[in-house]
């Protein structure tokens, strides 16, 4: 492994006559503690940091002031060929927490931190043990390994083969009442290493290698490997890597004097830095293997296991005070098998940050969508819950999208949350401070499109508001406009934001003032934009403006891993919405809806979280609380109708939209035979189809 490959790329470079500023502007961008300095001709002249920042606001300096008098002008360099050994060794002596990575010519190529060094470890421990482990099963030597109380903990597949002896039937056993005979006294007592020992196990000779597994606590067990013959060195070598590696890792997290916890997927902590030891005031051994939640109040870990969603710079109040806490999902093949928990408790910088970061969004205000609102929190990336590498893929792309201008198409089924990633677009975006305005094309009637989106004069029509009205393209500029429904605009429309797109003004209704706006769109369709095109129905020339930067959204039955992680999130919604705990879903329910198809995709599954809310009566969701076209999706569509038939006094209030509609299409449009499977009137049907807009209620 290489400096290259652990390195942070891509990252933005300030000037020597760059002001403080513009220096201020880029380094909240990047999120990152320092950025590199460059001359005129992009060579690297220092490095400016938070703390440099904080110190020139300290002295007095002005925002125009240049910075050139308050960067560091000594910056520590590594070049990008820089193998891992010295690596390590670099962060182990440097005093300073970023350094500049650079190429043969000294041109920056990317920043170096020790959270890059923490992270590639991981990456790197992970790639080894799933090797270690393929090593385990597949070695032709049995492998047993015990704890320090002689407890059987694992036997790998040639030992079982070897014995005859499963692991499920001698794990947790005493290794003497499984295997007697062998005298492990100076192993355990003296950290004794037995080579070659001949023993009978379970019937059978071997030869047997005997090491106990040892740390800064003493002898914690044995491993012991046997079999006739091979080549027992290369198993032991093995081990020992994996414990070389483990060391290794602890050593980089110890640099880090934020307090790091690691969890597993049962929320117990297997890995804690020195610092996380300090914060906590308890030893390493009385920390791991325990529920995190009975050692630190209120760290959001078990949420982030339960729905792989990050949180990052959270106020969170520990011990009666509050702390910058993040919390990062460990996820290996879609799934989160961990973790990570950091608790910021010495940074004054990213104090300073976070509070700057709360002033603005008391003073942030949202902006129009379909009437003055004010939005209650600001809708982030980390929002869309997706633990799915393609969605993951695409929430990256989507981040980077974000600090450019371009104009957006997203594309997909209805309900797979289109309208969350363009606000998401918008919040990371340059113009997250300007309005965010959203018009749904397929909403507003055809003849009062061209005025609600460009507005009208005093005058223009009649019962026109007096003083005229602006539209939507004026209220969004400075900001961004997203155009939901675009498939559905007409086309003398599409030719008027064709030029929008092009010129960037226009023409209110009923006036001759050509308006100037400086805007993003975002647009989003469930429609296949490009087929229209061929039809005819859409401009080719105003296709091709909008999908500059096409991002196709994933729907809910292609990505089945996500279905859980979401339930979660819509459970702690609603919980909280309806003053409720509920805190799991039983494994049938799961089962169910792990089965069902989602046509309307995340929009559906929170409606059938709502409705499970509603009606659950205890802290785990239960198949009873689910609609019931998915508890009886199997049986009672097919089945006669009075089987189904519901008792009287059923409140047929409870009957969704979503519900009608499946039995609906379940019967062919057969309102009668409807009628007897919801087990209510005919009367009450048709009631229920006026409501929710259901036409052709014609009597059959």
């Amino acid at each position: 492994m290489r400096m290259g490959e652990i390195m942070t790329k891509d990252v933005p470079l300030l000037h020597s006559n760059s002001t403080l500023k513009q220096g201020v502007r880029i380094l909240r961008q990047s999120k990152l503690d320092g950025l590199p300095v460059v001359d005129a001709q992009g060579n690297l002249v220092g490095i400016f940091t938070k703390a440099n920042l904080m110190d020139a606001f300290l002295s007095g300096a002005k925002r125009s002031e240049s910075l050139e008098r308050h960067y560091n002008h000594q910056v520590g360099t590594i070049h990008v060929d820089t193998p891992y050994p010295e690596i390590e060794k670099v962060v182990k002596s440097s005093p300073v927490g970023t350094g500049v990575v650079v190429d043969d010519q000294g041109k920056v190529l990317g920043i170096f931190t020790k959270v890059d060094m923490i992270m590639a470890l991981f990456k790197e421990s992970e790639k080894l043990a799933a090797q270690l482990n393929t090593v385990y099963n597949e070695m032709h030597n049995g492998v047993i390994v015990i704890d320090k109380k002689s407890k059987i903990r694992l036997i790998n597949r040639s030992g079982e083969k070897m014995l005859g002896l499963s692991q499920e039937r001698i794990k947790g056993c005493l290794f003497g009442d499984i295997l007697p005979g062998m005298d492990m006294t100076s192993v355990y007592k003296d950290a004794q290493i037995i080579i070659g020992v001949k023993q009978k196990l379970n019937g059978i000779n071997t030869l047997c290698n005997i090491s106990p597994i040892v740390n800064e606590n003493g002898v914690t067990g044995a491993v012991i490997i046997f079999q006739a013959l091979t080549d027992l060195d290369q198993v032991a070598s093995e081990l020992e890597a994996t414990k070389r590696l483990y060391e290794t890792l602890l050593t980089v997290l110890n640099i880090a004097y934020e307090a790091i916890i690691v969890v597993d997927e049962q929320e117990k902590i297997f890995l804690v830095n020195e610092a996380a030891c300090r914060f906590l005031g308890k030893k390493e051994s009385d920390l791991l293997n325990k529920p995190v939640n009975r050692i630190i109040e209120n760290i959001k870990l078990s949420r982030t296991l339960k729905t792989g969603m990050a949180e990052t710079n959270q106020i969170q109040v520990i011990g009666g005070r509050p702390y910058i806490v993040s919390c990062i999902p460990i996820i290996r093949a879609g799934k989160v098998i961990g973790a990570v928990g950091r608790i910021v408790f010495q940074r004054l910088e990213e104090v300073k940050e976070l509070a700057e970061r709360l002033a603005q969004m008391d003073h942030e205000l949202s902006y129009y969508k379909e009437k003055s609102k004010k939005t209650p929190t600001t809708v982030t990336f980390d929002w869309i819950v997706s633990v799915n590498r393609e969605m993951r893929r695409l929430k990256q792309e989507a981040e980077v999208a974000a600090r450019g201008g371009s104009t957006i198409l997203l594309t997909g089924e209805s309900g797979t949350g289109k309208e969350l990633f363009a606000e998401a677009v918008h919040n990371a975006s340059p113009r997250r401070k300007g309005p965010y305005v959203k018009i749904n094309c397929a909403a507003v009637p055809e003849n009062l499109l061209e005025s609600e989106f460009f507005g009208y004069a005093s005058g223009a029509f009649t019962g026109a508001q007096k003083g005229g009205k602006q539209g939507k393209f004026a209220i969004a500029d400075g900001g961004t406009l997203f155009l939901d429904e675009i498939g559905d605009m007409s086309r003398n429309l599409q030719s008027k934001l064709l030029r929008v797109l092009q010129d960037k003004c226009f023409e209110p209704v009923g006036s001759n003032v050509t308006i100037k706006v400086d805007l993003r769109i975002i647009a989003a369709t469930n429609q296949d934009l490009l087929q229209k095109v061929q039809l005819g129905e859409f401009r080719q020339d105003l296709f091709y403006r909008l999908n500059v930067i096409n991002l196709k959204i994933v729907p809910l039955r292609h990505r089945p891993e996500d279905i859980i992680p979401l339930v979660h999130v819509f459970l702690e919604e609603f919980s909280k919405t309806f003053g409720i705990q509920i805190d799991d879903i039983s494994l049938k329910a799961r089962k169910i809806l792990l089965s069902h198809h989602w046509p309307g995709n995340v929009r559906e599954l929170k409606n059938v979280i709502e409705r499970a809310v509603n009606f659950s009566t205890g802290p785990t969701l239960e198949v009873e609380s689910l609609p019931f076209y998915l508890r009886e999706q199997r049986e009672s569509y097919i089945r006669p109708a009075p089987e189904r038939s519901y008792p009287v006094g059923h409140r047929v209030d409870n009957i969704d939209r979503e519900t009608l509609l499946q039995v609906l299409q379940r019967v062919q449009g057969n309102k009668s035979e409807a009628a007897k499977v919801l087990g209510i009137s005919r009367s009450w049907l048709y009631e229920k189809m006026r409501r929710y807009n259901i036409f052709g209620a014609d009597h059959q």
